[in-house]
């Protein structure tokens, strides 16, 4: 069977900072004539992802974007999305994708130091 429901792109960032909140939008696409109505569900380090909303409708070639968010963990992590479509009786795997999030460290900033006073001995 073709494709019906295209993840086109996962925007999140390449890297982030332990305890960062993570916005997460996928991409995807309705490659039919007809409407049709599609899902995405995505995971990192089996942690699920809560996207706004669980489907659209989505026109004939029309691409919609769904948002979801995570908290950055303390450490790399590789996000899986998956697109769906309903067939009218269950839901259709059809697409994946993945993005990789690298553990940005933060580095301790020096900021100088100054002699506020000085006593003359």
């Amino acid at each position: 069977m073709p494709a019906i429901a295209d993840i086109t792109k996962i925007d999140a960032p390449s890297q982030a900072a332990a305890g960062e909140q993570v916005i997460v939008d996928v991409s995807i696409k309705n490659l039919t004539l007809i409407d049709q109505t599609l899902a995405v569900t995505a995971v990192f380090d089996s942690t699920n992802i809560p996207f706004q909303f669980d489907y659209l409708l989505v026109g004939p070639g029309q691409t919609v974007i769904m948002r979801g968010n995570l908290v950055m963990p303390s450490k790399n992590v590789k996000i899986t999305a998956w697109g769906w479509y309903w067939d009218f009786t269950k839901w259709v795997l059809d697409d994946t994708l993945t993005k990789n999030i690298a553990l940005y460290v933060l580095a301790p900033e020096f900021a100088g130091f100054g002699i506020t006073q000085y006593n003359k001995v």
